[in-house]
């Protein structure tokens, strides 16, 4: 007699068609997938919660996958999400989850906005995001789109898109000679990945003008954003990567990479420019953030008071955010003591399917899980 299959509750907040034939073809031979979306779609007004749930009851895994937008179908409670996993908590069924990148930065973003003295939106990790970028990002968006330079402005995730997307339309424009190109980035905390732009820039056969780099000419009698400047203007192409950290280059009020930016556009010179998908997100979702944080100091301490609010949007339900605060154990103060908070985050479904893959396509880990659940150990 066949061994009976392992159900699998697939629950997530909203699933493309393509993602889930995928997962079902992963998991389809050794287990059975049920899919939690469906059951509900099913049921249609006839929905009873409690049924839902006892369907779960029966399963022997639970796989929840975090998108930025709900699934919703009238006569669903908008939490099922959550209800769900604490239903599975509840009869300790092992689970797993997955969270789409927008998820966690939205979170830590509403986390980390402040309200400046002036009243004016501010980012107090400015390691995590600089909402100054998003400046930058205007800028670049609001160019003359009949100017002979300009490129239309591309996103970019992961090093290995970047230098993929330099191929598809830097690399393919027609060049004589070896293009004198100026690479404008943010240096801190993205060295190593510079240095492997640079290096790809330099095999096919373009002149690099990077500060970094150092080679960028120096006049000692200059500032340095005057001898940036003036790289601006002698280079002949220029590629500019706006990422999410401002960057340390600032004199006053004035940030190297940005006038770098604005130089070129200014002269017109043939540019192309990479921005990173969290400041291209960002720029979608700040004005539904509504920023209500404040910093103050008492006794020579600073600290924050007042809760940000995430406003109605067509990007990211804060459900899901809701939902990704449960998973991660975000009330339990103490971060070193939890366990079962781990949140996989992904950005494209070929990242999130690589985890699934190592999940589950190991039946003996499972099934020791499964024993040392039934055993109590």
């Amino acid at each position: 007699m066949a061994k009976k299959k392992l159900k699998i509750w697939l629950s997530a907040t909203s699933l493309l068609e393509s993602d889930f034939m995928f997962i079902k073809d992963v998991l389809l031979k050794p287990y059975e997938v049920i899919y939690s979306y469906e059951l509900t779609r099913i049921a249609g007004n006839n929905f009873n919660l409690d049924k839902h749930l006892k369907a779960l009851e029966e399963c022997d895994l639970f796989l929840g996958i975090i998108h930025p937008k709900l699934n919703l179908i009238e006569f669903v409670p908008r939490n099922i999400y959550i209800k769900e996993i604490e239903h599975a908590i509840s009869y300790n069924k092992p689970y797993w989850y997955l969270a789409h990148r927008d998820v966690p930065f939205t979170r830590n973003l509403l986390k980390d906005l402040i309200l400046n003295e002036k009243g004016k939106k501010e980012s107090k990790n400015k390691y995590f995001f600089d909402i100054r970028t998003i400046d930058i990002y205007k800028s670049i968006l609001n160019q003359d789109r009949l100017d002979s330079g300009f490129h239309q402005p591309v996103e970019f995730f992961r090093l290995n898109n970047l230098l993929i997307l330099l191929q598809e339309n830097l690399y393919k424009e027609e060049k004589k000679t070896d293009k004198k190109l100026m690479l404008a980035s943010t240096v801190y905390g993205f060295e190593d990945q510079l240095s492997e732009v640079i290096e790809d820039l330099q095999q096919n056969k373009f002149k690099v003008f990077n500060s970094h780099f150092g080679s960028i000419r120096v006049n000692p009698q200059l500032s340095n954003l005057d001898n940036c400047i003036q790289a601006a203007y002698d280079t002949e192409w220029f590629a500019g990567l706006v990422r999410p950290y401002y960057g340390t280059g600032n004199i006053k009020e004035k940030n190297i990479t940005f006038l770098e930016i604005q130089t070129v556009i200014s002269q017109k010179k043939p540019r192309w420019f990479y921005i990173h998908r969290d400041v291209t997100f960002a720029e979608k979702i700040i004005d539904h953030i509504v920023v209500k944080k404040k910093i103050s100091e008492k006794n020579g301490k600073k600290r924050s008071f007042g809760k940000n609010q995430l406003t109605s949007n067509h990007y990211i339900d804060y459900e899901c955010i809701e939902l990704y605060n449960y998973v991660i154990k975000d009330n339990e103060k103490n971060f070193e003591l939890r366990n079962g908070n781990w949140a996989q985050e992904f950005y494209s479904f070929t990242e999130a399917q690589i985890y699934i893959e190592t999940q589950f396509s190991d039946k003996e880990f499972i099934n020791n899980i499964l024993k040392t659940v039934k055993n109590g150990r």
